[in-house]
Formats: C-alpha cells, structure tokens, sequence
C-alpha cells in the first residue's frame, strides 16, 4: 500500500528564503529617502539622497548647474487604451490599471559632462482624494521607437530596467515627486540609438493611485534656472551638472 500523500505547506518567508539560498533571489530595489530619519547618524535626506550633514561638506548639487527641460513628447497609457491622438488628460494616475507614464526629453549633453543628480519630477494633484496606501515608483529606460500620437497599450515600446531607486509616494507626502533617472540620463552621452526616453511604472497598486496633474498648454521648452518657476508643473526633468 503507498503512503499517504505528505502535504507541506510553504510560507512566503520560506520561499524568499529558499530562493536566496538556492540564487534565486535578487537584491530589493535601492529607495530614495523622503525625510532624514530614514538616513544613517550625521546624515541628512537632500533631494532623495542621503548625505553627510556636517557643517564644512554641503551637497553636491549646491556646487551644480541646474537644467530644467520640459519632455518634447509624453504618453500616459494603462491597460486596454487605444492611441489617444496625442491628447493629454488633466489629470493622470500612476499605481492603478498598470498606468505608465513615457517622456522623452531632447537635452544634448557632451561626453566629458558630470551628471551629478538627475530626476523626472512629477507634481501630485490637490484635485483628487487618494486612497491612503502608498504607491512605489521607478524609472526604466525606453529601447524602442514610439510617437506620441499612436502609441496605444498594445503597441507600447519595451523598456530596459537599470534598477534605478524606487520613491515611495505617501498620501500625506509633499506635493513634488522626484524620480531618480540619473544612471539613465548618464547612457545619453552615448548617443544610443535605443535611448528613447523614460518611463514611470508603479512597484504596487491601490484602489485609486495617486493622482498627478499635467500642465494647460502641453509640452515644449526648456529653461535654465536655478530655481524653480511657477511653469513648472507637467512632469519635467531635472538635472544637476558641472
């Protein structure tokens, strides 16, 4: 007579642990800091990173040229949207219905630049109540062609991870969003032809997402300040050079 059938229930400790004994795992994606307690002693959070706090070493973007440029094309697509013509709505959600958001930016950047930080900036939306779970968001690299005004969920470009911070975005957080995109904007330099811009896809989901806001008026320039005007309010880029 055969044994009786052994039933063995796994839990996902377990099975996380298994699958890094076994080399199967892979290490959490790194996360920007929101606020200085999440950082080390004698550090502080600047701009998503965490950085000496003493009073002889000031953060590198204080000794950088700041860029702002505006995407020259922009899709928000989720799941089973047609092409939209090129059109914009208001408001958009990341975090729900697997919503994506593709730029691409025209920034010519010579060879021998340092790009000291580089950030997709989003603005969140006052319009709209959220659910009040957080969202997780990173940036990817776009490796295909796409043109704003066809592009659909169906037809939508393949996207290369470069394991590039991740932001957790909570409901009572400030209004301004940074999106770490510094190793991406660093392959520009190259002039690789699959370089076509950056998308913005969410770690989870929620009911609702959280609600972002594209400006009245579309996309098109580019300015060069070091601080930030009341224009900028459609997702832009930001870059820190010397």
């Amino acid at each position: 007579m055969a044994p009786p059938l052994l039933r063995v229930h796994w839990s996902s400790t377990t099975i996380i642990g298994l699958a890094m004994v076994s080399g199967l795992g892979c290490a959490p994606r790194p996360r920007m800091c929101t606020a200085s307690s999440e950082c080390v002693a004698q550090s502080a959070c600047v701009a998503g990173r965490c950085q000496p706090d003493k009073p002889n070493v000031k953060p590198a973007i204080d000794a950088a040229r700041r860029l702002v440029a505006r995407p020259t094309d922009v899709a928000y697509l989720r799941r089973g949207d047609g092409p939209s013509g090129g059109a914009l709505p208001p408001l958009f959600a990341l975090g729900r219905d697997s919503a994506v958001l593709m730029m691409r930016f025209s920034v010519p950047l010579p060879a021998t630049v340092n790009i000291v930080e580089a950030y997709v900036v989003l603005r969140r939306s006052e319009a709209v109540d959220d659910d009040p779970a957080p969202i997780s968001l990173h940036a990817t690299r776009i490796i295909d062609g796409w043109e704003q005004r066809s592009i659909s969920w169906a037809l939508q470009p393949r996207v290369a991870e470069l394991r590039a911070p991740a932001t957790l975005v909570e409901p009572g957080g400030p209004s301004l969003v940074r999106l770490d995109v510094r190793e991406i904007v660093r392959q520009w330099a190259k002039h690789d032809p699959r370089d076509q811009g950056v998308a913005i896809v969410a770690d989870n989901e929620t009911h609702t997402g959280t609600t972002f806001a594209f400006r009245t008026g579309g996309v098109g320039a580019s300015t060069d300040s070091r601080s930030s005007s009341g224009g900028d309010v459609e997702p832009y880029l930001e870059l820190y050079l010397r």
